[in-house]
């Protein structure tokens, strides 16, 4: 009887669940980025980090850009070395240590270390990216096998990936310190850096037939199917390249959407008035992707700005409609037609980072205590987007809320 009854059970919820979606724009699961590739396991940015993010079937392969002295883009998160390669132990550069003083709109620079502005691309090619070896749990044994990489490897890598795997991986370059390299780099309209990427996507076809349209609704057992690669007998291979394009700095935002429909993904940790409803009226008309610091969606806005000490007017916050918080910050950008990608689920062995697990300010009313309660919460939400480091975390903690969305079993 009880067998029975279970799979009569099981047979009712799976006629309820056809109807059941995610609180997501387009109703389909939560997207996963690869932060930085796969940083948990391979050297950031590396070639090893894209093959083993594309390996864990991310939906997205993030890259940062930087600029090197004679002007190739390459990848790599800091616009200094010394964190992420070797270049400390190599004599022959030890002369390029030197201190470097930039204060811009949005990038500030007070740092003595080895600059990425002071090297060739060729020269790039006699250092090791390794491991950060603060996190002793990391493998450190690739930390001589990757060099750093052009922007143009790093499509390259992706296509190749996108050959091997028959699957589609987006790519979702970040342009880190635009200020900074245009700054570096003088051209007629102070855009070099910007429009150094954009030529380089338009020549490869990034381009063509943007933006794409929704995806179908995933229905029962896609998410699982997709994960694995098995496609639908109506599969048809995408007419388009998936991409969109990151910045903090919103002039940059702004002018990358005046000459592409690639999406523009406004990243942000510093501007309250987004957070409002007018401020997304005026966010909308160049961003299809806001990008915020995840503690904004747990400690809501109010709470985030003041115990981080961002300073905002009272007053125009109140004009603006007022701070939005999480639920209705989710509501109000679908309605815009914005998604919303914050950033970044780390590795279950680091901390979160939240705030509220060292403030004691009332307003942070609930803390995750691990990362599935910190996935939950997001996937519940309707975040459309996540950067995530440990992929293969996030991929079973996003099949399991799946299988909860669509069948009521939680897990």
């Amino acid at each position: 009887m009880f067998s029975r009854i279970s799979v009569l059970s099981v047979l009712f919820s799976s006629l309820v669940s056809s109807s059941c979606v995610w609180n997501t724009l387009d109703g389909n699961p939560s997207r996963l980025v690869g932060h930085r590739g796969e940083k948990a396991f391979m050297p950031e940015h590396s070639l090893g980090s894209y093959h083993m993010a594309a390996f864990e079937s991310v939906d997205y392969i993030e890259p940062d850009v930087v600029v090197t002295k004679d002007q190739v883009l390459v990848v790599l998160h800091n616009e200094w070395l010394s964190d992420t390669t070797n270049v400390a132990s190599i004599p022959k550069f030890a002369d390029r240590k030197r201190s470097y003083l930039y204060e811009g709109k949005y990038t500030k620079i007070n740092r003595t270390d080895y600059f990425v502005f002071d090297f060739t691309y060729a020269e790039l090619q006699e250092i090791y990216q390794v491991q950060a070896p603060n996190f002793p749990y990391r493998p450190q044994y690739f930390n001589r096998d990757f060099h750093i990489m052009s922007l143009d490897t790093y499509l390259d890598q992706v296509q190749n990936l996108t050959t091997v795997f028959n699957r589609t991986y987006g790519v979702i370059p970040e342009l880190k310190s635009p200020e900074l390299f245009n700054y570096l780099n003088p051209s007629s309209n102070g855009r070099w850096f910007e429009d150094s990427l954009l030529s380089t996507f338009e020549k490869r076809g990034f381009f063509a037939n943007q933006p794409p349209s929704r995806s179908p609704l995933q229905i029962e057992g896609d998410l699982l199917n997709s994960v694995l690669n098995i496609k639908p007998a109506s599969y048809q291979a995408p007419n388009y390249k998936l991409a969109a394009i990151q910045s903090f700095d919103p002039d940059t935002c702004k002018y990358i959407a005046s000459k592409t429909k690639i999406p523009v993904v406004a990243l942000d940790s510093t501007k309250p008035t987004w957070y409002t409803p007018k401020g997304l009226d005026t966010l909308a008309t160049f961003s299809k992707i806001l990008s915020p610091y995840k503690d904004i969606m747990v400690a809501g806005p109010e709470a985030f700005f003041d115990l981080t000490k961002i300073s905002y007017n009272k007053t125009e916050i109140a004009s603006l409609g007022g701070f939005l918080q999480p639920k209705d910050l989710v509501r109000e950008c679908h309605k815009r037609g914005i998604e919303l990608s914050p950033y970044t689920f780390y590795d279950s062995r680091q901390a979160s980072g939240l705030l509220c697990t060292s403030s004691n300010d009332t307003r942070l009313t609930w803390c995750p205590k691990n990362k599935k309660e910190e996935l939950k919460y997001f996937f519940e939400l309707g975040t459309d987007y996540l950067f995530v480091e440990n992929i293969f975390e996030a991929q079973m903690l996003r099949l399991a809320h799946d299988f909860k969305t669509r069948y009521g079993i939680d897990y």
